[in-house]
């Protein structure tokens, strides 16, 4: 394997952990942010879009794509694997979890993003699992598993400008 092909690899894994093993928030023994809260979650985020984009003050659409967009991102770990094979979707599948380790990151430190912050949390939060899953590693008012996000994204990306045959 070349080095193009370990990183796309390696940048997969890295971004499985940080979505589903390692919380991108949370409290011990209370609630946890990762992937996990989102799948938990994603029934009544489609069944009660109308009422969540009312509390938030944003438009049914936006909740609609922004749940669409976060399907794509649980699924960005395994789709950026398959950048051993192509470059094109290790880029792609790159981006998403970079923009949302990012975005969770600007999230806790500033008020940027206006009233989408909220969905944020929304989005995520669910049960923290026996007090150990998923596993939360405070760094900062952020969980260990949004920078490994941002790590696997940066990773995947310039994987794919390293040879591959």
């Amino acid at each position: 394997m070349k080095s193009g092909q370990v990183l796309a690899l390696l940048s997969g894994i890295i971004t499985l952990l940080g979505t589903f093993v390692f919380a991108i928030y949370g409290v011990a023994g209370l609630f946890a942010g990762s992937g996990i809260g989102f799948i938990t979650n994603l029934g009544d985020l489609f069944t009660n879009a109308e009422g969540i984009a009312l509390f938030l003050g944003l438009d049914v659409w936006i909740i609609y794509l922004l749940t669409i967009l976060f399907l794509i991102f649980l699924a960005s770990g395994i789709l950026q694997m398959l950048g051993v094979k192509s470059k094109v979707l290790g880029f792609i599948f790159s981006l998403f979890p970079l923009v949302v380790g990012f975005m969770i990151i600007i999230f806790f430190y500033t008020d940027i993003l206006g009233p989408t912050t909220a969905v944020f949390t929304l989005y995520f939060i669910g049960e923290h699992f026996g007090d150990f899953f998923p596993i939360i590693v405070s760094l900062g008012d952020v969980g260990l598993g949004a920078y490994l996000l941002v790590g696997g994204g940066v990773l995947g990306i310039i994987g794919t400008f390293l040879p591959r045959d």
